[in-house]
């Protein structure tokens, strides 16, 4: 019986040793991304995941950040070059900022959950003209 203990104590603290050793190996920082810049004629520019590749008349590649799968026609494009570490982090999704409210579609914020509503106001309104009238066609009773 003690030495079932032992080899299970023996057990239980090697378990214990391997895993405190793969919590303290060192990780290797990820490969930065790689990104290509496609320019089009007559302008315009995209952003590719990969190296685009010439199957036929067209290059194939993923459009970055998105991944989506794009075909352009190689008369279309003017050049393709490799981004710089710096141009990779300021093409950087997080970068971005996104659009404010637009004037057609209204705030997206409030009770209402974005739809335009005057229902306070016209509510207001009606009881400011209520009480005019009540107190003209109040008679003595």
């Amino acid at each position: 019986m003690p030495k079932r203990l032992a080899a299970a104590a023996i057990l239980l603290v090697s378990a214990f040793a391997l895993g405190a050793e793969e919590r303290l190996r060192p990780v290797a920082p990820a490969p930065a991304a790689q990104l290509y810049q496609i320019d089009l004629v007559p302008s315009g520019k995209l952003v590719s995941q990969d190296l685009p590749a010439l199957k036929g008349a067209s290059y194939l590649f993923h459009q970055y950040p998105t991944g989506t799968l794009i075909s352009v026609r190689k008369s279309t494009v003017k050049q393709i070059s490799k981004l710089s570490p710096t141009a990779v982090a300021a093409a950087s999704p997080t970068a971005t900022k996104r659009i404010g409210n637009l004037a057609m579609q209204g705030p997206r914020s409030g009770a209402s959950g974005g739809a335009p509503s005057n229902m306070g106001r016209a509510r207001e309104a009606v009881e400011a003209a209520n009480a005019g009238t009540a107190g003209r066609t109040a008679g003595p009773d």
